[in-house]
């Protein structure tokens, strides 16, 4: 069961060190827990926002008035000749799993800080880097 903690200061999830407190905030480490977190936002009629790795994100002094869900579904199953990772997984954390696999093809994503659900959402490697 999900407890969101009260006035966490955000600028520590971040790669620029600036931001101030989320009235609510959640870590999530499954989608149960994510969905749990979600359902408690919407019953209590509060905005979210879901927080990957911090990078390239700013967020105000004042804070965020709502639920900041931290998203922390990290894990890398081979599944035959695919992979399924979950979106809080880091870049890097995935691109040493694949190179220790003798798998290629991520290693133009090195030096992208953040995960992969922020990876995927912002386009990173776009314009053919990866």
């Amino acid at each position: 069961m999900i407890k969101p903690q009260e006035n966490v200061s955000l600028k520590e999830f971040t790669t620029f060190n600036i931001g101030g407190p989320a009235q609510y905030f959640c870590p999530v480490k499954s989608i149960d827990e994510l969905k749990e977190a979600l359902l408690w936002a919407n019953q209590q009629q509060l905005p979210f926002f879901i927080l990957g790795g911090g990078s390239n994100l700013l967020i105000s002094d004042e804070g965020f008035a709502g639920l900041v869900i931290k998203n922390e579904i990290s894990h890398i199953n081979v599944n035959g000749e695919s992979l399924e990772v979950g979106s809080g997984t880091t870049l890097t954390n995935l691109i040493n799993f694949t190179a220790q696999q003798g798998l290629s093809g991520l290693q133009k994503l090195i030096g992208i800080y953040g995960t992969i659900g922020g990876a995927v959402f912002g386009n990173a490697g776009a314009y053919g880097q990866a």
